[in-house]
């Protein structure tokens, strides 16, 4: 039981010496955060919609199963790619 005590005293002594952020420090790592979020989840929303449409227009183009469909979906495909 000591032990644990001691070490519970050591994590107090240790948690007064650390440096925590003034509030406008917070206020900005936070707000750098929630911008690198919402960024991040736009530009997956987006490669979503890009990926959905591609495979929407192959699945159209490849159901005709005719040689000229296969051809300009094959075409769009590297066309987008580039």
């Amino acid at each position: 039981m000591y032990k644990i005590k001691r070490y519970f005293q050591g994590v107090l002594k240790q948690a007064k010496m650390v440096r925590w952020p003034s509030r406008k420090d917070l206020l900005v790592s936070v707000s750098v955060v929630l911008v690198i979020v919402a960024f991040s989840a736009l530009m997956l929303a987006l490669d979503d919609f890009i990926v959905s449409q591609l495979l929407q227009e192959l699945d159209r183009n490849f159901a005709t199963s005719s040689d000229s469909a296969t051809s300009e979906a094959v075409a769009m495909l590297f066309n987008v790619l580039r």
